[in-house]
């Protein structure tokens, strides 16, 4: 749940949204989260997942809440 306006709503908060909130392009948020700009697109298009330790630096910077943040889709 984020707030709005005062009222509570459901955000799915994919990584490319998570990644524009905090006002970073993909190849910044690679390179602070210490992969190739190749593998952070992957990453977006959840062809790849995220190993554990990687996605807690990600909710770090984003400033998230890990639980919050879809990680991986079907």
């Amino acid at each position: 749940m984020t707030t709005v306006k005062d009222k509570q709503v459901d955000v799915e908060w994919t990584l490319a949204l998570c990644r524009t909130k905090a006002g970073l392009d993909q190849p910044e948020m690679a390179r602070r989260l210490g992969v190739s700009e190749s593998t952070y697109q992957k990453y977006e298009a959840y062809k790849n997942h995220m190993r554990v330790d990687t996605a807690f630096k990600f909710a770090e910077i984003v400033g998230l809440p890990i639980d919050s943040i879809i990680f991986f889709k079907n």
